[in-house]
């Protein structure tokens, strides 16, 4: 793998995010090809579901980016995007329980079909955990599935990785997933 450089997902980075997923991010057909990242931003509680069809997914990803509601890092190799993960302030995903102030979230990661199992999500974790601590968080946590039915579309990192950074398992939620956790000393 070519050395990775990152961006945070912006008004200036937009079309780079939609671009991938319009095109790069799934194979023709995949069930996700539409989701724009969009489930965990959706409030259950107002009954908010998430928009059945990409179009509408699209335009709340755009509309989010601009109101400062969605958040995320892009991996480039060079000028090509490779690779997304949704993270951020754990009040924007509205979808999981248990926000707080200091606390920052990552919930999903889109690497391309080509560069998967090539360290791409290791690294933007890295990055977002070193974003994170810069920006004040006090702790970040994931919830990747660990059931073994559920590794084949484990979009949420696996759990060794996360245990390789320094996370700890706060939390087994069944077929949610597990709740890990790293603080910031």
């Amino acid at each position: 793998m070519t050395e990775l450089t990152f961006a945070n997902l912006s008004v200036d980075t937009l079309h780079d995010f939609l671009n991938y997923f319009d095109h790069q991010a799934f194979e023709p057909g995949h069930k996700w090809s539409g989701c724009y990242c969009q489930f965990y931003l959706q409030n259950p509680s107002e009954g908010e579901a998430q928009t059945a069809d990409a179009a509408g997914n699209r335009q709340s990803a755009c509309d989010r980016v601009a109101a400062g509601e969605m958040q995320g890092y892009l991996a480039y190799e060079g000028t090509t995007v490779v690779g997304w993960c949704a993270a951020g302030a754990s009040a924007l995903f509205q979808g999981v329980p248990g926000a707080e102030e200091k606390l920052a979230r990552m919930l999903c990661f889109v690497i391309h079909p080509a560069h998967r199992g090539k360290g791409v999500a290791k690294a933007l974790m890295r990055h977002a955990i070193a974003d994170f601590e810069a920006r004040g968080f006090a702790a970040v946590e994931a919830a990747p599935y660990t059931k073994p039915e559920q590794q084949a579309a484990n979009y949420r990192g696996h759990l060794a990785m996360y245990l390789a950074e320094g996370f700890d398992v706060v939390q087994d939620l069944g077929e949610f997933g597990t709740i890990v956790r790293k603080h910031f000393d």
